[in-house]
């Protein structure tokens, strides 16, 4: 029995057929495009990305910037109070005087002698106590 050699193998192995330049070109081609294209992806996600960390970094910065900002006003404000309150404190006050009345020349002897008869009373009393005592 002579077995055919055909028959016997369980698939066909397809003859390698020679490949076009043309048909090797396209595929060289797509697969480049697709490589570019891939890199370009990358590149452009990259690019956004750090973008988009840049702008979080500089809105963080800009808040702490303003909340600097506020404390400095703060500060500045109670300065101008204190300079303004140790103005008010070191400006000289004017002198506070008595108001006295211009008085005529009879008012005036008048109220010298009160201020004699005050004087003299309470030697007066002392001497009238005096006196009870030893009587």
């Amino acid at each position: 029995m002579e077995f055919d050699q055909k028959e016997e193998t369980p698939f066909n192995i397809p003859e390698k057929k020679k490949t076009d330049k043309k048909t090797l070109a396209v595929y060289v081609g797509a697969g480049l495009i697709t490589i570019s294209s891939l890199i370009y992806g990358y590149a452009s996600y990259q690019v956004t990305y750090f973008k988009d960390l840049e702008i979080k970094n500089l809105k963080t910065q800009l808040d702490d910037a303003n909340t600097k900002l506020q404390r400095i006003d703060i500060l500045e404000n109670q300065v101008k109070e204190l300079e303004a309150s140790l103005v008010a404190k070191s400006a000289p006050k004017p002198m506070a005087f008595k108001k006295t009345k211009v008085l005529s020349k009879k008012e005036k002897k008048a109220a010298l002698s009160k201020k004699v008869a005050k004087k003299t009373k309470p030697s007066k009393v002392k001497e009238k106590k005096a006196v009870k005592k030893t009587s």
